[in-house]
């Protein structure tokens, strides 16, 4: 009797698969869509900063760090990215400005 009790007990005590992994892959898919939008100027920023977020919270709780590193790593390039793209828009159009505000006074003048 107790040989058939036996499958049961070690299919009873079999760990569960871990909560925690619920971090880790949405910070591996935030880290793909921030990656994927980085070229928008402040949404890919937004983005990449809730990646960033997520990764370090699933780099904490998460039994897959490989997962969280991964989504972490492409929020911060991304990140880095959308940074450079920002600047370069600003720049350009206060260039713009600048030429239209020039362009004005020869009219006017």
């Amino acid at each position: 009797m107790s040989a058939n009790n036996r499958p049961a007990l070690a299919a009873a005590m079999l760990p569960s698969r871990p909560t925690a992994d619920r971090l880790a892959i949405p910070a591996l898919w935030m880290g793909i869509v921030a990656f994927v939008a980085c070229w928008l100027p402040v949404l890919g920023l937004l983005l990449a900063s809730v990646g960033i977020v997520l990764g370090i919270i699933a780099l904490r709780r998460s039994n897959r760090r490989e997962l969280a590193q991964i989504g972490l790593i492409l929020s911060i390039v991304a990140a880095l990215f959308n940074v450079v793209i920002d600047v370069s828009v600003v720049v350009s159009l206060l260039t713009q400005l600048e030429e239209l505000e020039g362009a004005s006074t020869i009219f006017i003048g």
